[in-house]
């Protein structure tokens, strides 16, 4: 999924009725930041269902940390029912990511530890 702005797998959030989702800060070379949810993945790299663009020039100056902004991106989705309405045929979408999100407050771990 690209270059991690920290050296970290992300991190798996366990939503219960709505199912396990891989959530991880993502920075590839040429592109803005971003933060992508999907399903976690037996082997390799998740598939992503939502891409939540950081807003440009905004990434090196936000103050919380990659489990915060990850569960932020998580809170926003989740809010507003966006992975419910994600296609499941392979196609994923992207949408802006609210600076001012409530991060989601379940239960999340290491990806590596997932």
């Amino acid at each position: 999924m690209g270059t991690a702005k920290y050296d970290h797998p992300g991190y798996v959030a366990d939503t219960g009725a709505e199912g396990k989702y891989h959530v991880g800060i993502w920075c590839p070379h040429g592109y803005p930041a971003h933060i992508h949810i999907g399903r976690p993945a037996e082997r390799g790299d998740p598939q992503a269902l939502l891409r939540l663009r950081i807003p440009d020039g905004v990434f090196q100056s936000l103050p919380d940390d990659p489990e915060t902004l990850c569960r932020r991106a998580l809170g926003q989705a989740l809010d507003a029912g966006l992975l419910r309405s994600v296609s499941v045929d392979g196609e994923y979408q992207e949408l802006r990511f609210q600076l001012d999100a409530e991060p989601w407050s379940g239960p999340m771990q290491a990806a590596g530890n997932a």
